[in-house]
């Protein structure tokens, strides 16, 4: 069964109903230039939701240790520095069009997993656009880590992408919102269910 990562969280409910709903990682952002962004003030509900599912700090650019105590991976696109154990780090791949697995499989830090999402000039994540299944698929293949994919991901299309895709889990963040940073619970539950039964 492909697990399931809602990202971008921003405040206990929608974290709470994403857990509810059967989610097996939650993410929530750090890096300053995105609208999802959370703050310090933060940190008090987050302590307050259950030590299960798994807690991701997502960053664009990692040059600082994630709050410790809290979670349970850092995610990030650029590591500047190596904060976190290799066991704790999800390397992101942005993926550029027309490029093949083989131009990105030397590019990977040594991380436990790794993320493939879809690459836009100036944003680390979270920009609603897909990447090509079919390299995602052959990428996936030819992976030595587990694969997150990402990137245009929504109830309507994550079975499909699944199915051709096979990776070990699949990260959605803009594809369930209401409006940027709030989550739309029907269809946190309709991606979680679709991508769970595909």
């Amino acid at each position: 069964m492909t697990r399931v990562k809602i990202c971008g969280l921003t405040n206990f409910k929608d974290a709470e109903l994403a857990i509810e709903f059967g989610a097996d990682a939650v993410g929530f952002v750090h890096e300053p230039t995105s609208p999802r962004c959370i703050g310090e003030f933060d940190l008090e509900w987050l302590n307050t939701l259950p030590p299960l599912p798994i807690k991701v700090a997502v960053f664009g650019k990692v040059d600082r240790p994630a709050f410790p105590g809290i979670f349970d991976l850092v995610q990030g696109v650029e590591w500047e520095e190596y904060p976190e154990p290799a066991t704790k780090r999800i390397h992101v791949l942005r993926v550029r069009k027309g490029q093949k697995p083989a131009d990105y499989l030397g590019l990977t830090i040594n991380s436990s997993a790794i993320l493939l999402d879809a690459f836009k000039e100036g944003e680390y994540g979270g920009t609603g656009h897909t990447i090509d299944w079919d390299f995602a698929a052959e990428f996936v293949q030819c992976a030595t880590r587990p694969v997150i994919l990402a990137g245009g991901l929504n109830p309507s299309n994550v079975a499909v992408a699944v199915q051709r895709v096979r990776p070990f889990m699949v990260d959605v963040s803009s594809g369930v919102e209401q409006r940027v940073g709030l989550k739309d619970a029907m269809m946190m539950r309709d991606f979680i269910q679709a991508a769970k039964e595909a």
